[in-house]
């Protein structure tokens, strides 16, 4: 069991190799279109919120790559705690570059009632991203970041599009009865993790 000491020197290394240049541009990329709605005047702002909570929850996907694996591995450290590091370091950054989008848009036509409802989404994304990632990790994919930002977006929307044709089972991005059921793929997501994350870090 490494000490306090051993995890306190093992942050700033690990969270220097957390992608958190892509994690930054994945989600800037998603806060364009509220941006230019903004400043084109605009008050519709459904899309682009989905949008940017999506891109928000499925860049942590890119924390799962670990390039100081080598390096790191002869640390008293566990792998499953640098991932930890890694993508708390992530999620980190991907949340101030949301909170600067949504200050932006609430200095503008002000922030969309139905915010909160993004929650769950931006949650589902994660977890999906999280889950495809480190299931490709666990195949011996050195970009498995790339592979899970991607899917956490494509792989709600995929959910949000099944809605349209059978709608008493998937959840929308538009508020109703199962919006609550994001909550599910969160938790699917989160049980993917916690088994295909296990094996390839285990040290």
């Amino acid at each position: 069991m490494p000490t306090a000491a051993v995890l306190a020197g093992i942050v700033s290394p690990t969270a220097k190799v957390s992608q958190l240049g892509s994690t930054a541009t994945t989600v800037a990329l998603a806060s364009l279109p509220a941006v230019v709605i903004v400043v084109g005047g605009g008050v519709e702002l459904g899309v682009a919120m989905v949008l940017l909570v999506l891109g928000t929850g499925a860049s942590v996907a890119w924390a799962v790559d670990d390039p100081a694996e080598d390096l790191l591995a002869s640390t008293p450290v566990s792998a499953p705690v640098r991932a930890a590091v890694r993508i708390l370091a992530a999620a980190i950054v991907a949340g101030m570059v949301t909170a600067a989008t949504l200050g932006f848009v609430a200095a503008g036509p002000g922030l969309p009632t139905d915010l909160g409802d993004r929650v769950s989404e931006g949650a589902a994304a994660a977890a999906v991203g999280l889950a495809v990632a480190f299931s490709a990790a666990r195949r011996g994919d050195r970009t498995a970041g790339a592979t899970g930002a991607v899917s956490g977006i494509l792989l709600p929307a995929v959910v949000a599009g099944l809605a349209l044709r059978w709608p008493t089972w998937f959840p929308s991005f538009g508020a109703g009865d199962l919006h609550a059921r994001w909550w599910l793929v969160v938790a699917a997501g989160l049980l993917v993790v916690a088994r295909s994350g296990r094996d390839p870090f285990r040290r």
